[in-house]
């Protein structure tokens, strides 16, 4: 008892210490109108879209200064284009005062921040068609947390009509913060060249040349190391093999959370070694190893959602327990997507020798014109471009009527019909099932 009242105690004066170093950097720190902060998960290195934001940005406009927020556990390997900062309390302060713009993917990871006038906060997101519920959809009890940070946030940039429904109903943004111009991570899926050169490098570094990887990308869940167990990768490689042609490896690819959670409790998954298999969980490039992979295996991570702009085979693996589990914490039914369900391996292995890819081809197709998806390959240059606007003074309704015409209603938008509460078609707030 005296260890928690201590400890909640230290946790009071430490907030308390940060606000005051905050106010004071706040009050002194003048804005660099050349200045564009970033930061990825809380200090991750370059990454995710503002990582390819940053990167188009540097290319673009070389004169602007571009800072990125790194924890001190990493090294940072960017160093020739931009400028690395401590997440350190005081050196974040000082790096988020003196932005004239700030980008960041993580919500609610600026909510306690403090921002100055004259600046402009863009949150980017890190999902896409995601099926999972977010925010407020998903744990009421961030609500003032999430109105904290809505409130700073002067833009948010969307994929998709479906992705501005999202986040319309579960983080509040209204219609006028939000910028629909795709997601930068998902250039790369429409740059053919590019592709190459990343399949290329990763074949190369991982020692796989010649080979075609399926990438099972399980999400981070309380069952997911006993989930992971039961894949029978011998029977999967032999049943893509027979379907697709060529010699497939196995491609792991382990939440972070996942990861953490395993080296905590020091969990092995003894079936998951061998020549046929390569663990691809420390590649911080997510969007790498989808473009370098052939097909996707996962239980419900968003990760397949940005896969389907390849046309390429993908499959939903995850026990009927945890379907039934999750039917209140998805957006829209598995069952609604051009993506094969399986509940067992028995199935996983039956629906890639019944793959159709005719008709995955035209379901995919519906389901992003049904999503309102405006993902086209120019996303990162079209931000890059919003950015330097804003460094210029562009205020933020002429940026939005810029890229995105005129005002609309602040109501929130229709959603597709696949994706929306049966008697609701404005919110994708619950499955179908």
């Amino acid at each position: 008892m005296i260890n928690g009242k201590y400890l909640a105690a230290s946790l009071r004066i430490r907030a308390a210490l940060l606000r005051t170093v905050q106010k004071i950097v706040v009050a002194f720190v003048k804005i660099d109108r050349e200045k564009v902060v970033f930061d990825h998960f809380n200090g991750l290195d370059v990454g995710c879209n503002p990582g390819y934001i940053a990167k188009k940005l540097s290319e673009k406009y070389p004169g602007l200064k571009i800072t990125w927020l790194l924890a001190e556990k990493y090294t940072g390997s960017h160093s020739s284009w931009l400028t690395y900062a401590s997440t350190t309390p005081l050196a974040k302060a000082i790096a988020i005062a003196s932005a004239k713009v700030v980008v960041f993917n993580t919500l609610n990871s600026m909510a306690d921040w403090p921002k100055k006038k004259g600046q402009i906060w863009i949150q980017t997101g890190h999902g896409s068609f995601g099926i999972k519920k977010i925010g407020i959809d998903a744990d009421v009890k961030r609500k003032e947390l999430i109105k904290r940070e809505v409130r700073k946030t002067n833009i948010f940039l969307s994929n998709s009509r479906f992705e501005t429904g999202v986040f319309m109903s579960g983080f509040l943004f209204r219609r006028r913060q939000v910028i629909e111009l795709g997601h930068a991570r998902n250039d790369i899926f429409f740059n053919h060249a590019q592709q190459t050169a990343v399949r290329e490098d990763i074949c190369r570094r991982y020692k796989i040349q010649g080979k075609k990887i399926v990438l099972f990308a399980p999400t981070h869940s309380k069952g997911d190391v006993a989930f992971i167990k039961k894949i029978n990768v011998g029977g999967l490689l032999t049943a893509l093999q027979a379907r697709f042609g060529g010699e497939w490896i196995f491609g792991l690819r382990l939440h972070p959370r996942t990861r953490n959670k395993m080296e905590k409790r020091k969990l092995s998954l003894s079936n998951l070694k061998g020549p046929q298999i390569v663990d691809l969980s420390s590649h911080s490039d997510m969007q790498e190893l989808l473009v370098s992979s052939e097909a996707v295996i996962t239980d419900y991570s968003s990760g397949i959602f940005d896969f389907l702009l390849t046309r390429r085979p993908c499959f939903f693996h995850l026990e009927k327990q945890t379907q039934i589990a999750l039917r209140r914490s998805i957006y829209f039914d598995f069952n609604t997507t051009p993506i094969p369900v399986s509940s067992n391996f028995d199935e996983l292995i039956q629906n890639i020798e019944l793959f159709d890819m005719d008709r995955f081809t035209h379901g995919v197709a519906a389901f992003l014109e049904q999503a309102g998806s405006v993902e086209n390959g120019d996303a990162a240059e079209k931000a890059a471009d919003l950015i330097k606007k804003a460094t210029q003074g562009v205020s933020v309704t002429e940026l939005r009527s810029i890229y995105m015409g005129e005002e609309g209603p602040e109501s929130q938008p229709d959603m597709p019909s696949s994706f929306a509460q049966e008697g609701n078609p404005r919110a994708p707030l619950q499955s179908s099932r």
